[in-house]
């Protein structure tokens, strides 16, 4: 008798199990989240998922897949371009200033609004961050530090951009706890963006998938492009930690 009980309740628990697990994927990392993505577009008008397929090709394209690259050009009836490369302009306001004034200086400049950062602050930032992340980590960090600090204090209007460069540049520095802090001032914290920033950092996707695909809007692409821009962080960096070559296993 309690060898039956037993196994009743093996059987039960192991299915309640079973359900909690995302669901796996057979195909690569990429090819699922273009899959779960795409499974949350179909709620869309057709005229509006197709303007979804320049971001769907570029991730695609992105994967160096050739198959993966073809699937979805027959998908969309249209070809996938690689994207014209386009200019840094915070990099371009932020390096005279670090040339004559150092990070530092950049970060006073910007601090006080100082001209050229009176406008365009949080791009100088966040470019000049990114760019150091690997040769000065220090000095990014004090410019992550600064522009979650602006952030803090900025008006209703900026502190949404504020947040948003801050939180990209804890993404591209692996930094949690500055990425968690700077995504709680933005104005989306809950958005799909930032969690796959985050399972950047965490090292993997696959808790993801279930979310996307229950993305519930028919009649905004914006959703769906936030998990296709929050993947491509993924797709251009890599993850923090060792890399998850296909999601479910």
């Amino acid at each position: 008798m309690m060898r039956l009980i037993a196994s009743a309740l093996f059987l039960i628990f192991g299915s309640l199990s079973a359900q909690a697990q995302p669901p796996s994927c057979a195909t690569s990392e990429v090819g699922c989240v273009l899959d779960a993505a795409w499974s949350a577009s179909l709620i869309l008008p057709d005229e509006k998922r197709q303007r979804l397929a320049p971001a769907f090709l570029e991730i695609a394209l992105n994967s160096g897949d050739p198959d993966l690259v073809s699937r979805w050009e027959t998908r969309f009836e249209e070809k996938a371009q690689i994207a014209a490369p386009y200019p840094d302009y915070g990099w371009e306001k932020a390096d005279p200033i670090i040339r004559a004034q150092g990070v530092n200086g950049l970060i006073e400049t910007a601090l006080q609004r100082r001209a050229p950062l009176n406008f365009g602050r949080a791009d100088a930032l966040l470019s000049a961050g990114i760019r150091y992340r690997a040769d000065d980590p220090d000095a990014a960090k004090r410019l992550n530090l600064a522009l979650l600090s602006m952030a803090q204090s900025a008006s209703t209007f900026e502190k949404p951009n504020l947040a948003h460069a801050a939180a990209e540049l804890a993404m591209a520095r692996c930094d949690m706890d500055l990425l968690s802090q700077a995504v709680s001032l933005t104005d989306a914290p809950q958005n799909l963006r930032y969690a796959f920033w985050q399972a950047r950092i965490s090292g993997s996707s696959a808790a993801l998938l279930s979310r996307v695909r229950q993305i519930d809007n028919d009649q905004d692409t914006r959703e769906v492009r936030r998990v296709l821009d929050g993947y491509r962080a993924i797709q251009e960096f890599g993850y923090c930690v060792q890399s998850q070559t296909s999601i479910g296993d």
